[in-house]
């Protein structure tokens, strides 16, 4: 079977195409100091985080350990090519190189476009990946060449993997809150009121008006509720016996005491994502405005008119923890990192150009989350772009007008993310002008 990917890995494997491009993981992390890297089909990925937060992400240089180099052309004015380091770059790869940074992870040329009659498909080396077209099928687009598996050899043990066995990466963040409020109904949670954000133990937490739920940092995938009532300091009253009562289900907790709960809280609890999702009774039924109600460890039900419905403590714990920014939820926020990057890095006054946005804490995607640009032009006037909301993988882009300038000036552009009271991250970088009669 392959490989789990490694929770720091999950983002830049995703955006190196997943397993639909790069492969299935073949081999476990790889722990050498504080570097951890790990091998998929296309490559070695590599994190590094005493570098600067843009570089700590990179791509082993696989390719040159492969032997193959053809002898670079003499420099070119060439119309309409994209000559790089003393090669063309094949026209059907120019998009693929463009979105994964250029030199920034695919490393320099090795070679230049080599059809490949016995395969026959178009390829091209690079240092730290290889593209190819399968011209049989070529409605699957550029491929990546599997660099990982010819490095790895016998140390790697998994066998190649096939459209139908290829292994899907961790759900990305904003995903398991989708499935469980699916599972346990709208009416249950209630609506969102903020989030997903990232806290400083790594957990993903959202708050809902009835319940709050949060991905540990361990298991990004899974879901599981907060202990509200004794966050809200709602505290558990003395157990009780058993009443002998048909309306009333009795629920124990250390021998023969525990709390009684109606029938009809029982009933809604087990339809409704079971006691794993409510917790445990901490009090026995209140006689409250009319009706009555009943705590649990993550929620209150309320009996009135004959329905039964949720107290609305997610609106409490929002207050309390969300809304005055206390110190968790500022810690979370600090611990956002923005990737960035352009889709070419020199542009004419005449062309536009495209950024590239992706959104991380600790790891994990943000999705859903919108942040702007402000773009330094090199007249001096800046202008401010809003991006769409971060998509399942945290990415977002944004398509900016030509701008003017002479040839070899720069465009300084920074995307930030506006948190609570005042407080923003942002990262800095910047394109040049370059292409101008």
């Amino acid at each position: 079977m392959p490989y789990t990917i490694e929770p720091v890995f999950e983002e830049f494997y995703t955006f190196l195409g997943g397993p639909q491009r790069a492969g299935a993981v073949i081999s476990p992390g790889i722990v050498d100091g504080n570097i951890q890297k790990q091998y998929i089909e296309a490559g070695l990925m590599v994190y590094n985080p005493a570098l600067a937060p843009s570089e700590q992400y990179s791509l082993a240089p696989l390719g040159q350990q492969l032997g193959v180099w053809d002898a670079p052309l003499p420099d070119a004015n060439l119309p309409d090519v994209m000559f790089v380091d003393g090669y063309i770059i094949y026209e059907g790869f120019e998009d693929l190189y463009r979105q994964l940074g250029g030199p920034r992870y695919l490393g320099r040329p090795l070679t230049g476009v080599r059809f490949v009659e016995e395969q026959s498909r178009v390829e091209q080396y690079f240092e730290n990946l290889g593209l190819y077209i399968d011209l049989d099928e070529p409605q699957t687009g550029v491929r990546l060449m599997d660099y990982g598996r010819q490095v790895c050899g016998q140390g790697c043990g998994v066998p190649a993997s096939s459209p139908a066995a290829v292994i899907q990466s961790q759900l990305a963040y904003g995903e398991p809150f989708t499935s469980a409020v699916a599972a346990f109904g709208e009416p249950v949670v209630g609506q969102r009121l903020a989030g997903p954000y990232q806290l400083a133990d790594g957990s993903i937490e959202v708050i809902y008006q009835n319940i709050v739920l949060y991905a540990p940092a361990a298991q990004p995938g899974s879901v599981l509720p907060r202990p509200v009532t004794a966050l809200l300091g709602i505290l558990p009253e003395p157990r009780t016996t058993r009443l002998e009562n048909a309306n009333l289900i009795f629920y124990p907790l250390e021998g023969d005491f525990g709390y009684n709960v109606p029938s009809v809280f029982n009933d809604y609890i087990t339809q409704r994502g079971g006691y794993e999702l409510f917790g445990a009774p901490i009090a026995e039924l209140q006689a409250t405005d009319g009706g009555a109600s009943q705590c649990f460890v993550n929620a209150c039900l309320r009996y009135l008119n004959g329905q039964v419905s949720l107290l609305p403590l997610g609106l409490e714990y929002r207050t309390k923890f969300y809304d005055q920014a206390s110190p968790q939820v500022q810690a979370a926020f600090e611990q956002i990192r923005i990737d960035v990057w352009e889709a070419r890095s020199q542009v004419s006054s005449t062309e536009g150009q495209t950024i590239y946005a992706s959104l991380h804490a600790n790891g994990q995607l943000l999705a859903g989350l919108q942040p702007y640009l402000e773009l330094t032009p090199p007249s001096g006037e800046g202008q401010r772009y809003t991006f769409p909301p971060t998509d399942a993988n945290g990415q977002t882009q944004l398509s900016l007008p030509p701008v003017q300038g002479q040839n070899w000036e720069l465009v300084v552009y920074k995307v930030c993310l506006d948190g609570l009271h005042e407080s923003t991250r942002c990262t800095t970088d910047s394109y040049r002008i370059w292409g101008n009669p």
